[in-house]
């Protein structure tokens, strides 16, 4: 009977989804993994603010900035190395084992009475919460690039277009239930939050282990024949007499950014979104910290309702955006459709200039651009080569990531010195956030019309001849 139920089940989606039942499975895994990767990143994320202001201070945010800036470089370039020594499924495991393990690790730290949160004299010299902001800063380019680079490389372009949005949904989902479990533990269980944060972080190492064991079955129960991604198709297609491409170095990622300006291109997506996201993320920070009184616990309530109200928005943009835009309308137009909407936050900002409109401003960013823009943009690395998917990839999202942050992060403390006024500053960073907005939106055309020329002409990025 559960048999049939199941059969049935899979019909229903095979048709609505048309893909087959290996692809299916796939689709499930990946899914099922990054669930887990973006459940433990909700419940990192939505400690990383309160613990950096409750431990080290709201005033040295900007400096994390460019510490993460200066250690992306021996990161990249450890990274690459494993590119060039491990295949996909090694990269993947290899990379999220290591996060579960530093996970493991901040919560035992934090559980420590004296340098843990228990501690609660906020103070530079508390070097946990610089160990732990710098942590998290390179989660996302890490982790994050990881899965996507794993996830393109077994991926075809009908694939994605078919699947990329319900697997955005359905790690949503994670991205909402997590922060509501932080907040049933921080609010309605009898612990007390030096007790919370860190079972917290334990859960969170848990849930990529589990993502982990995903990724492992995705090889077990596929054939390799539904693994192949369209670069590797492309490869078993060459010309046999090809000359082998040289050995890359172990800077390829950045080599690949300057000279394919397609690559430069999609830096420049990642860039824009960033830079804007972080302008308004700052002073929502500072104005919690001055509303909480720069309680830890009371600044991750907050975090845990912002980050869940986010996450089930994105949901819905996932849902009921991404897959079926991309299949009705392409690429393309779903990448115009970000800074058309940012412009209009911005603008709201601008009129409307208070800690309600920014929070609202915040939710809706982020779920545009995690459950929608996200996805879409994870589209351009498919028809590129290994190198790009992980190596270019990885300096997109980190050094990429990390540098918009930190501009951003300087803009706002340069405006700093002419007022205090937060009406003021925010206005001034509307105007310069549409201005962002309007090259975001030229870049997108740009990088778009080349997409579809290259699936069109049936070629690959970055191939060496």
């Amino acid at each position: 009977m559960l048999r049939k139920i199941q059969s049935l089940s899979f019909e229903k989606m095979h048709n609505y989804m048309q893909l087959d039942r290996y692809d299916f499975t796939k689709l499930l895994l990946l899914a099922a993994a990054f669930f887990c990767i973006i459940g433990s990143y909700s419940i990192l994320r939505s400690l990383k603010t309160s613990i950096f202001l409750g431990l080290v201070g709201k005033e040295y945010q900007p400096i994390s900035r460019l510490i993460s800036l200066a250690i992306i470089f021996p990161c990249g370039i450890l990274y690459s190395k494993l590119v060039d020594k491990l295949n996909r499924q090694q990269i993947f495991c290899v990379i999220i084992g290591i996060y579960a393990v530093l996970s493991l690790a901040f919560a035992l730290l934090f559980a420590h009475p004296v340098i843990g949160v228990k501690n609660t004299i906020t103070s530079p010299d508390r070097l946990l919460g610089w160990f732990f902001e710098i942590f998290m800063d390179m989660y996302s380019a890490l982790v994050l690039t990881t899965f996507w680079g794993y996830a393109n490389s077994i991926s075809t372009p009908d694939f994605a277009n078919k699947s990329y949005g319900l697997i955005t949904a359905i790690s949503r989902a994670g991205g909402i239930i997590t922060p509501l479990i932080g907040l049933l533990f921080l609010h309605k269980l009898p612990l007390a939050t030096h007790t919370s944060i860190p079972i917290l972080i334990l859960i969170s190492a848990l849930l990529l282990v589990l993502a982990i064991y995903c990724a492992t079955k995705i090889v077990k129960l596929i054939p390799e024949s539904h693994l192949q991604g369209y670069s590797a198709i492309h490869l078993q297609n060459a010309d046999p007499y090809e000359e082998p491409a040289e050995k890359s170095s172990m800077l390829e990622g950045i080599k690949l950014i300057i000279m394919q300006p397609y690559v430069m291109g999609i830096f420049g997506l990642v860039y824009s979104i960033e830079v804007i996201s972080i302008i308004f993320d700052y002073q929502m920070q500072v104005l919690m910290s001055l509303e909480t009184n720069n309680n830890i616990g009371s600044m991750s309530s907050f975090m845990f309702v912002y980050t869940s109200s986010f996450q089930a928005l994105g949901l819905m943009f996932a849902l009921f955006g991404t897959s079926p835009l991309l299949k009705r309308f392409g690429t393309l137009t779903c990448l115009l459709i970000m800074p058309i909407a940012l412009m209009f936050l911005s603008a709201l900002a601008f009129f409307y200039p208070s800690l309600s409109a920014i929070f609202f401003i915040m939710i809706v960013l982020r779920a545009l651009n995690y459950g929608f823009n996200y996805p879409v943009r994870e589209t351009l690395y498919i028809p590129t080569v290994k190198d790009i998917q992980f190596k270019a990839k990885l300096w997109i999202d980190s050094f990429g990531k990390t540098f918009a942050k930190s501009s951003g992060s300087l803009f706002n403390q340069f405006l700093l010195y002419f007022s205090t006024n937060p009406y003021f500053i925010l206005r001034v960073d509307s105007i310069y956030c549409v201005g962002v907005a309007g090259i975001y939106f030229v870049i997108s055309l740009l990088v778009g019309k080349k997409y579809q020329k290259t699936i069109f002409n049936n070629e690959v990025i970055g191939r060496r001849s």
